[in-house]
């Protein structure tokens, strides 16, 4: 049924005047707030109502709340923690699907790839394209095997996204990589086979890398995702 909407709150909006003061540059990182006693008079709350806004301010990660003498409500550092930090959570907990987190990296570790191949020097190439023999130590040991390769993989993707120098990549794909074995130990059971096709798609992906040739190495590790998200599915692991 319809409702009443309610108007919004007083906490809501202090919030929003903090907020906003915060983004717009009035109180830039490592400033301090006025004191909860002269923002009651600013504007016009009660002290409860401030430092409940504070506190949410305080979850959004827009600012740190030190006690003591010297302590009080400073503005924090823009940072991507707080995104890692999420999907983090999100990664521990098992929260996203197979599906999701494999939609989600075809669409945008093609991307990464790309970027690394532009960005990357000749030595970093090199140093790239050294996985396939770290690879291919990983193959003849079973599902020992398959874990072994698992780790090298994030190793190698690790310093895929220190390459590509952007932030965005290295908080978001960050901690879904470093959650990755985990998944695999949920929704995947490896073995002998299933590390063997790995390598050879990774085979392809290092030598593409080897010619910068970006196309290819997106399109494979493209290919690379799908073929693992039908592995789950054929096992019957996807909860989407």
């Amino acid at each position: 049924m319809l409702q009443k909407i309610e108007k919004t709150s007083l906490v809501e909006k202090v919030c929003q005047q903090l907020e906003s003061a915060i983004l717009t540059g009035e109180y830039g990182p490592g400033d301090r707030l006025p004191t909860t006693r002269s923002l009651q008079t600013m504007l016009g709350a009660s002290l409860g109502s401030i430092r409940e806004a504070l506190a949410i301010l305080q979850q959004k990660g827009l600012i740190t709340v030190k006690k003591g003498t010297k302590g009080g409500a400073f503005v924090r550092e823009p940072s991507t923690a707080m995104v890692s930090e999420s999907l983090e959570l999100l990664m521990r907990q098992l929260k996203l699907t197979p599906r999701e987190l494999s939609e989600f990296r075809r669409n945008v570790e093609g991307g990464l790839i790309r970027l690394v191949l532009k960005r990357a020097t000749d030595q970093e190439i090199q140093n790239l394209a050294a996985y396939r023999e770290k690879l291919r130590a990983c193959l003849g040991r079973g599902e020992t095997g398959w874990y072994q390769l698992l780790r090298t993989e994030h190793r190698l993707r690790r310093e895929m996204i220190v390459i590509s120098a952007n932030r965005t990549y290295q908080a978001v794909l960050s901690p879904i990589h470093d959650n990755i074995v985990r998944y695999a130990s949920k929704f995947l059971k490896g073995n002998e086979e299933m590390a063997e096709e790995a390598f050879f798609f990774w085979d392809q992906i290092l030598s593409a890398v080897e010619n910068r040739d970006g196309d290819t190495a997106a399109a494979k590790t493209e290919e690379m995702i799908e073929c693992f998200l039908e592995h789950m599915n054929r096992q019957g692991s996807d909860l989407a």
